[in-house]
């Protein structure tokens, strides 16, 4: 499927190169539907080849490899950051990359048949994690690195329970069984589906330990910043498109430890896979839309009617 520079969609696959020198051709098996995507495919945000083949967060099967340590056959997921690795950030951690670009941007990604990743990005699926689960790899790697960044809470009020918020709440069960997890969630679906998965509705008049914003919506932060406790945590993982809106006094007097979290560190896709792989039943409620390739322009244009919470498609290798 490709993106046209007018933001039109068309269903057809990149002509693929030659492979060079370092890279693998993975064959698509599934590839994930991130926030990042819808915001693309409404902006042409970050495109820098047209017409583009997006989709980063993907499993497939290796087509072709010069690399030993893929040989054909082997599943695998590729890590979609391309970082620099060479400018002052990327010293402290590539997920800072001043330069980082990404898979389905810069170059084909998981909406079609094949695509070409470095060997480097890649990591081996378990032999025991179906493939529909593997392709949560990325986005968990996300999640976890982001609860690293604060303190194990006992009780816990997520904002938000679209994909992210829908993983936050299954990871945060896996670290914290005994943690109290309270979701706000005004889609009727969503919150329907974080009610069956274990947790409760928000009490407004309660205060938490850990606040996390998996909304972004315009004063979404300040929102989570009046819900938590004194010497409590805020984490911040949605990009909301406004000012947070919290009084520098209010922040110190508090207390609060006020976070943001993007991307994950090198070797992240790794302990993520074990995970899943370690949990599946736990994850496996996440997905709650299994797309074909060939009808996914049709359901992005009655998506907000189906509220879904985490959406892959079907590649050409499936």
């Amino acid at each position: 499927m490709l993106l046209e520079s007018d933001l039109s969609l068309r269903l057809a696959d990149v002509a693929l190169p030659p492979r060079t020198r370092g890279d693998v051709r993975v064959r698509t098996e599934w590839t994930g539907l991130c926030g990042s995507d819808l915001h693309v495919l409404a902006t042409g945000a970050w495109v820098s080849s047209w017409p583009a083949q997006l989709g980063h967060e993907v499993v497939g099967v290796v087509g072709e490899s010069d690399d030993p340590a893929f040989p054909v056959g082997t599943r695998v997921v590729p890590d979609s950051r391309l970082p620099c690795r060479d400018c002052p950030d990327c010293a402290r951690s590539v997920r800072f990359c001043r330069n980082l670009t990404w898979l389905g941007e810069s170059r084909p990604g998981g909406y079609g048949a094949e695509f070409d990743v470095p060997g480097s990005s890649l990591a081996r699926v378990p032999a025991t994690l179906p493939a529909e689960l593997a392709v949560l790899a990325e986005p968990l790697a996300v999640v976890q690195r982001a609860l690293d960044e604060v303190p194990a809470a006992r009780s816990v009020l997520l904002l938000g329970y679209g994909p992210i918020g829908a993983l936050l709440h299954a990871e945060l069960g896996r670290r914290s069984p005994n943690a109290t997890i309270a979701v706000a969630e005004p889609q009727s679906e969503r919150h329907a589906a974080a009610i069956a998965g274990g947790a409760t509705a928000d009490d407004p008049a309660a205060e938490y330990d850990l606040v996390i914003d998996a909304a972004g919506f315009a004063g979404s932060v300040a929102i989570a910043f009046s819900r938590v406790r004194r010497g409590g945590a805020v984490l911040v993982v949605a990009i909301g498109p406004a000012p947070i809106g919290i009084p520098a006094q209010d922040l110190v007097e508090k207390g609060v430890r006020l976070v943001g979290s993007v991307g994950f560190e090198d070797g992240d896709l790794e302990r993520a896979l074990t995970s899943l792989d370690g949990d599946q039943d736990r994850f496996a409620r996440v997905v709650t839309h299994r797309v074909d390739l060939a009808d996914f322009p049709d359901f992005l244009a009655r998506i907000r009617e189906e509220q879904p919470l985490k959406v892959i498609v079907r590649g050409g290798a499936a």
